[in-house]
């Protein structure tokens, strides 16, 4: 078998893997209201388990960078694919508060060492139109999320028990796991790295703050929407699982074409202008759809579609910002925002028990006033400053 063919397929299964560890990563999103009243749990401990998702998450980002260096691609591919199916499977037995905590830790070890593989092997393995492979990718992340969590309610409004449902997901893990064991992943050589900039002198450079700040209240907003849309419409509206459940898939469906397409129109109006442009038409429908209560659940949905490109076009424009050290920059950045996505969830949970579900959501459009507030700095500054300043 030809090298060609060798990375299409390949590539055919990154794309598999990515939409089948997106509905099963997102399918506590639609769960969250069962695993409350099942449990016992209030939505501060709730916000815990989000928010420690994301640690071991990031935490195993960087373990996962060390492990493909010295392992291969392939070795921390078949650890992370293991990972999630054992996760799936543990759901059957998760009984409370502690072990549900520990078993989305272990799903998020999983998702984050398998997305640094993939990550890593793809401009290895597509030489051009990488930008295409990566928006396809990134779509059928969306696309496996919200057909997981479509999959997920109609089967539980259907009486199927959620532990099931996790099995289901289990089983299609396991088979993804044993055909990817005959799939040829190369062997990405380590290149010698560029001097790094110190800690001091990158926190030197104002730009580096913004960005923290942009990003990191931006990754709020997405990653709240996803955890906590289905328990505010439950606990604020009283609407079915079923029900709320179909506003949350919508999200994520007109997200993922968002995604898709908005990286075409990224390359005609600008990076740092189309981002900034597009979330301001996303906070005012999120904002809008808040206030309309029952009425603007919609325009809640339908902001998914503005918020997209946020996440992957700012990440590409700190190369153009950062003219050196980029690479180690950008994942102290990711680092620094994501620590402030866990807070965020955090305070989510606990204002949802003492304000409210209603008034806790508020967070959200807050939080991408701020971001679209450090964006702006971000591109008045970056045309004066630079990180070698």
């Amino acid at each position: 078998m030809n090298k060609k063919k060798n990375n299409l397929i390949l590539i055919v299964f990154m794309f598999i893997i990515m939409g089948v560890m997106a509905g099963a990563e997102n399918l506590i999103n639609i769960f969250i209201p069962i695993f409350k009243t099942e449990f016992a749990l209030d939505n501060s401990m709730i916000g815990t388990i989000v928010s420690m998702g994301s640690f071991a998450y990031l935490m195993f980002t960087f373990i996962g960078g060390l492990l493909s260096e010295k392992f291969g691609q392939k070795k921390v591919f078949i650890l992370g694919l293991s990972a999630i199916f054992m996760s799936l499977v543990f759901y059957r037995f998760v009984g409370g508060y502690k072990s549900l905590l520990l078993n989305v830790g272990l799903l998020n070890v999983g998702l984050s060492l398998t997305a640094i593989a993939i990550n890593t092997v793809i401009p290895v393995v597509v030489l051009s139109f990488q930008a295409i492979i990566m928006s396809l990718t990134h779509f059928f992340y969306g696309a496996g999320s919200a057909a997981g969590q479509a999959i997920g309610n109609t089967l539980y409004s259907n009486g199927m028990p959620w532990q099931n449902i996790y099995t289901i997901f289990a089983g299609v893990m396991l088979v993804i796991l044993i055909a990817f064991l005959f799939v040829k992943v190369p062997r990405i050589e380590t290149l010698e790295e560029e001097k790094k900039v110190s800690f001091k002198d990158m926190f030197k450079n104002k730009l580096v703050y913004f960005y923290i700040c942009g990003l990191g209240f931006y990754i709020i907003a997405e990653s709240g929407t996803f955890r906590w849309l289905t328990n505010y419409i439950i606990d604020t509206y009283g609407y079915s699982q079923s029900k709320s459940g179909m506003y949350v898939t919508l999200f994520t469906i007109v997200f993922s074409i968002g995604r898709l397409l908005g990286g075409f129109i990224v390359e005609k109006l600008g990076y740092l202008n189309t981002v900034i442009g597009s979330l301001a038409i996303g906070v005012v429908l999120y904002a809008v759809g808040l206030l309309l209560g029952a009425n603007g659940l919609m325009l809640v949905a339908l902001s998914g579609f503005f918020l997209a490109i946020t996440f992957p076009v700012v990440l590409v424009s700190m190369s153009g910002v950062f003219k050196q050290n980029a690479t180690s920059i950008t994942g102290t950045i990711v680092t620094c925002a994501t620590t402030i996505n866990m807070l965020g969830q955090m305070l989510i949970g606990r204002l949802s028990d003492t304000v409210g579900t209603y008034h806790a959501l508020f967070v959200i459009p807050l939080s991408l006033i701020i971001s679209i507030t450090f964006l702006t700095l971000i591109q008045r500054q970056s045309k004066v400053c630079s990180v070698d300043d």
